[in-house]
């Protein structure tokens, strides 16, 4: 079939997706209609949907009927900032529920230009393969020289064994052992990762090393000029907004975040970190920076390359850890070694962990062992605090699934219950997804949004309002934030846009700006408020997902720690979210949304949004 001729007539898609089994090595192309993509957008709306529709909601993750899903959406491989980002989803093997997460670089672009915006990926294939993506269709090839190799090896091989113009995204050791939070990694020259949920050990799980992407098509835009217009009016304020990020990267937050006294030290038993200062963003310029790198296309550059002249890995120029791991790995883990940081971030991209989730596991770890939750010789070896050289072999082993890092590679929900007793009390997870580092006790907003995240514990379903601090906003406001919050978020990983261009670039909620880019591109005449109504209709698609599933009000809830134990100390001493004020929450949140009081959402408002 000639897939150009029956290509719709359609501005910012090429309106086509591609299904693949694994088992079967079977591969359909099929075209999907201008309404789907007016109802579900692109990104994260293409994969709900598809996962909604194609998997079972008793399917297991790591069975072969769940599927993964690799997709881009209509401003993809366009003059808009931020827009080289792929969307990736799954039924988590770390929470059982639907998980979704983005990665920058290069692979958006060009899985964009092969002309299919989503790729479905199910079954198991018999021995290790990867997956082609061109203008064609796919093609399975053998992946078996491949596997138990590094991401940063596999990435460069096979963009080698492609030719120019081949991007992979892949998988490294820990996914290919089935570790519950290993991720995947996109190549390009700003390396990028869908780090949340275990995404990468579905992969594992249907012996898929990786995924490369190679094509030319380009994608139709309505109303080009009126694009350059628009961006030419906003590229000063995106400017101003991200003046931190361009300088120093999201290593910023960390001085910032710490001087509010809400990051998180010694497993979030304290919210300010005495040592922030040594693992700051100006001690990385000062000391490590090595160069700026960007996204495909994105003048906000906030990737940044650093160089450590002693440790494992000496000279070398690698990823400088973003402030969510210098959270995780070094203020939870009362940790301050900036070089064993760039190490260990370096060492969890080259065997494809997710950052948070090891470092906070680790932490929770630690703290179980500090208070005799358990012992040494019940946990498989020691777990301390401050140190480098044992976190950076901690991760090692959980990557290997060795020693302790069998029970380490389970993450930390499922090692509480292994241990029992009152381990659930120093737990910082959500839905079994380990808390991002955005403080849930001194953040008002985030008290409920980490709640009734679809993933869990991620800063990415509801943003922390900063600007929202001092004073206390209180937890009346929070209800209505989080929900057009959240409405924000889908419609901007549909798209699929950075978060900082974003929300940096043209605000928040959704408004007549957003909605003005996206219909230059796509020749819509979309209102904001008829935009927000896409990303409620994702919303409320990824909650009946988890539905599904079994979820419901009993899992939107908060780790103990955050509902009984006020801060200590620092600037906001005394915040927490009482159990009594997150149910509350719960109710407004609920009655808001048109959900019952259960967190079902009625007949009603599914037909309101077409989902019947």
């Amino acid at each position: 079939m000639d897939l150009a001729k029956r290509r719709p007539k359609m501005r910012g898609y090429h309106g086509m997706m591609v299904s693949v089994d694994l088992r079967t090595g079977d591969a359909k192309a099929e075209r999907y209609d201008p309404e789907f993509s007016r109802m579900f957008l692109g990104g994260n709306g293409f994969a709900a949907k598809l996962i909604f529709d194609k998997v079972p909601p008793h399917v297991s993750p790591l069975d072969p009927e769940n599927a993964v899903v690799f997709s881009v959406g209509p401003i993809t491989d366009t003059p808009v900032w931020g827009s080289s980002r792929c969307h990736v989803a799954a039924l988590s093997p770390l929470t059982g529920l639907y998980c979704d997460s983005n990665f920058g670089g290069n692979f958006g672009t060009f899985q964009k230009r092969t002309g299919f915006e989503a790729l479905l990926i199910q079954g198991k294939s018999p021995k290790p393969v990867y997956l082609l993506i061109t203008e064609k269709g796919a093609q399975i090839k053998d992946a078996a020289a491949f596997w138990g190799k590094t991401t940063e090896q596999t990435i460069a091989g096979l963009q080698a064994t492609e030719g120019e113009g081949a991007v992979c995204a892949a998988i490294g050791p820990a996914g290919e052992k089935g570790v519950l939070f290993a991720n995947i990694i996109g190549g390009g020259r700003r390396i990028g990762a869908a780090g949340r949920g275990g995404l990468g050990a579905v992969m594992g799980s249907k012996n898929l090393k990786a995924v490369v992407v190679k094509g030319d098509k380009r994608t139709p835009i309505a109303d080009r000029g009126a694009l350059s217009r628009l961006l030419k009016e906003k590229r000063e304020g995106l400017k101003a907004n991200t003046k931190a990020y361009t300088t120093y990267g999201t290593t910023f937050l960390v001085n910032a975040i710490n001087a509010m006294g809400m990051m998180g030290a010694h497993n979030n038993s304290r919210e300010v970190f005495e040592q922030a200062a040594d693992i700051s963003a100006e001690v990385i310029r000062e000391r490590f920076w090595k160069e700026d790198v960007t996204c495909h296309g994105c003048p906000v550059a906030c990737g940044k390359r650093v160089t450590a002249e002693r440790g494992i890995f000496p000279g070398k120029a690698v990823k400088m850890p973003e402030y969510e791991t210098l959270y995780a790995m070094g203020s939870m883990m009362d940790h301050h070694d900036l070089v064993s940081l760039i190490e260990a971030n370096h060492l969890c991209e080259l065997l494809g962990l997710d950052t948070i989730s090891m470092g906070v596991t680790l932490a929770f770890a630690a703290e179980c062992l500090q208070r005799g939750m358990v012992s040494e010789r019940d946990l498989g070896g020691a777990v301390p605090f401050g140190n480098g050289p044992a976190i950076l072999d901690l991760i090692r082993k959980t990557a290997a699934r060795e020693g302790i890092g069998e029970i380490l590679s389970l993450g930390s929900a499922r090692i509480s219950t292994h241990i029992g007793k009152d381990a659930y009390k120093v737990l910082y997870a959500v839905k079994g997804l380990e808390l991002a580092g955005h403080s849930a006790r001194g953040l008002r907003s985030m008290s409920l949004s980490y709640a009734v995240s679809t993933r869990g514990g991620s800063h990415h379903d509801g943003r922390p309002n900063y600007l929202a601090v001092d004073p206390d906003p209180g937890f009346a406001p929070q209800p209505s934030y989080i929900v057009r919050n959240n409405h924000f978020t889908a419609v901007g990983d549909s798209l699929v846009m950075c978060r900082f261009t974003t929300e940096r670039g043209f605000g928040t909620p959704v408004n007549d700006g957003l909605a003005a880019m996206v219909n230059t591109v796509t020749g819509w005449s979309l209102s904001a408020a008829e935009l927000e109504k896409i990303g409620e209709r994702i919303y409320n698609l990824e909650r009946l997902i988890n539905v599904g599933r079994g979820a419901g009000r009993k899992d939107d809830t908060l780790p103990y720690r955050v509902m009984h134990e006020p801060i200590p100390d620092g600037p906001v001493k005394g915040r927490y979210c009482p159990e009594e004020a997150l149910n509350k929450m719960l109710d407004e949140y609920y009655a808001l949304r048109g959900w019952t009081r259960d967190g079902f959402p009625t007949k009603e408002k599914l037909e309101e949004l077409g989902l019947k």
